[in-house]
């Protein structure tokens, strides 16, 4: 039996804000096509454990290796590592004065050095994949906030990423919209991206993950199956967490 070595270990992290101890002896391993989806409450770290997974935020011991690469290791390229890693945010961070394509390809082709017409291809590909193909023309503020975030995933999805990090990207979309954004992360986990997504949509987590990882107060208080962490949580936290929001 082969075993497969994790795409992302994290080993035994720390982080601190000053005083304030953000993240508190964190493990998880993750391997290749897994959907890990981070649930818990606000301020019990689970961002800031996503954004030290492409060094958005540096830790303060243990380590984080990211497919082979150690990511306290000074001499990694952070830069190369972070092209395998797509992340999505909750505001949609695109280039105002840019057209949707443009956003697109602006990445591939400055950073890669990919051909600007393989770059559109490559956009056009996947505006197809979001239902977005005829605003390849538009500018973000023609947008309603649910096709932004929709552009957001194929701009990052365009550097072709091994890896997707999303950080709560339904929180800042009416609830109307929450839905088309949700329908195109599904797509990619059923294709088999790899997937870290911090979210308040059980929903999703119920349908999408591989594992749950509930966290506070900074640490991992339980890891577990959607089923068993829906229908039979093991920690007197996450009972109360569920009860609270289901």
């Amino acid at each position: 039996m082969n075993v497969v070595e994790p795409i992302i270990q994290i080993q035994n992290i720390n982080k601190y804000f000053g005083a304030f101890h953000a993240l508190k002896n964190v493990s998880l391993d993750i391997a290749p096509g897994d959907k890990i989806v981070v649930l818990g409450p606000s301020g019990s770290g689970k961002s800031t454990l996503l954004r030290t997974i492409n060094k958005l935020e540096t830790i303060d011991s243990g380590t984080i290796i990211v497919d082979g690469h150690d990511l306290t290791d000074p001499e990694e390229d952070i830069n190369a590592i972070r092209m395998e890693l797509g992340m999505v945010f909750q505001s949609f961070n695109l280039f105002r004065h840019l057209s949707v394509l443009d956003n697109l390809t602006l990445a591939p082709v400055k950073l890669k050095k990919m051909e600007k017409s393989q770059a559109n291809d490559i956009a056009l590909r996947l505006l197809d994949k979001v239902g977005l193909r005829d605003r390849a023309g538009h500018y973000p503020i023609q947008l309603s906030g649910g096709q932004q975030q929709r552009v957001a995933i194929a701009r990052a999805l365009a550097m072709e990423p091994k890896i997707m990090l999303f950080d709560e990207p339904t929180s800042a979309l009416d609830p109307e919209m929450i839905g088309e954004v949700l329908d195109v992360m599904v797509t990619l986990a059923k294709e088999g991206m790899t997937m870290v997504v911090v979210t308040h949509e059980m929903g999703f987590a119920r349908e999408v993950a591989d594992q749950v990882v509930f966290m506070d107060q900074g640490a991992i208080v339980e890891q577990a199956s959607p089923d068993v962490f829906f229908d039979n949580p093991q920690h007197q936290r996450s009972k109360l967490f569920l009860q609270q929001i289901l």
